[in-house]
């Protein structure tokens, strides 16, 4: 189900590029792309919170958008 009111919203400024929120989210949402976690499926974001929890820059954050 895509389309979901939930964004993953990742601080580059604290992201240290480790991949451990990637490994985390079971839905594929993110990835590192130049050392940088990005979330490349926005809409397949689930709101579950794992990728934050794996973050230990607190570089993630979960909101829920609308």
């Amino acid at each position: 189900m895509a389309g979901l009111p939930y964004r993953v919203v990742v601080n580059p400024e604290k992201c240290l590029g480790c991949g451990e929120c990637v490994r985390a989210c079971a839905f594929g949402v993110l990835e590192i792309v130049d050392d940088i976690a990005y979330a490349v499926r926005p809409d397949d974001c689930r709101g579950c919170g794992d990728c934050v929890n794996a973050c230990q820059q607190k570089a993630i954050e979960v909101v829920l958008v609308g």
